[in-house]
């Protein structure tokens, strides 16, 4: 098992209930595990935000991983280990 630390800003921070979090991570530990755990621990409010309602599966989005720029997606089965860091940049709509 891998403990990662992740990061999250605005509405990620509010379902986190803080700037960062570690979670334990099941073997084999990659990104897309990281999720599935964060989204075990912390329910559809972050359901809501991070998957997508019409795929039913990870929506597309920016994130760093040990400070290079990683996607939620294209990037879901890079390992992860204890320490890694993983920073969620959630787009913000707006206009």
């Amino acid at each position: 098992m891998a403990t990662v630390t992740v990061k999250g800003f605005t509405v990620i921070r509010d379902v986190l209930g803080a700037d960062r979090v570690e979670i334990d991570v099941p073997e084999p530990a990659t990104v897309a595990r990281t999720f599935e755990a964060l989204l075990g621990k912390y329910g559809e409010p972050l359901q809501t935000l991070l998957i997508d309602p019409e795929t039913g599966k990870m929506a597309p989005f920016l994130m760093v991983l040990n400070g290079q720029v990683a996607s939620s997606t294209l990037d879901a089965e890079r390992t992860v280990k204890t320490g890694d860091e993983i920073v969620i940049i959630f787009p913000i709509g707006g206009g």
